[in-house]
């Protein structure tokens, strides 16, 4: 890993981080709704996880990680809880419908 210093203090890093994470919210958003459109998709309780569909997700992302400084592991865990957390939802939608 190459320590790279482009910040002179805190208060700028933070104000990319902000930046960086007003991208984020409008990804997430946009995920969401698609994870929306396929609650209204799915007829049945049971199609809400799709264990061989998450693990064919996770193994993508792991093999992604190469063009990132990110680790297979650290990947796997940042899928696995947004994909938990787009089940939860999903099921939420579902239940409503």
């Amino acid at each position: 890993m190459e320590i790279f210093m482009k910040y002179q203090n805190m208060d700028e890093l933070r104000k990319d981080i902000n930046l960086l994470d007003n991208e984020l919210l409008s990804l997430f958003d946009k995920r969401f709704n698609l994870i929306k459109d396929a609650a209204f998709l799915k007829s049945n309780f049971k199609e809400l996880r799709d264990n061989e569909r998450i693990e064919k997700v996770i193994k993508r992302m792991r093999e992604k990680s190469s063009t990132v400084d990110l680790s297979e592991d650290l990947i796997e865990d940042l899928w696995r809880y947004i994909i938990e957390l787009s089940i939860k939802y999903e099921t939420e939608i579902f239940n409503k419908k």
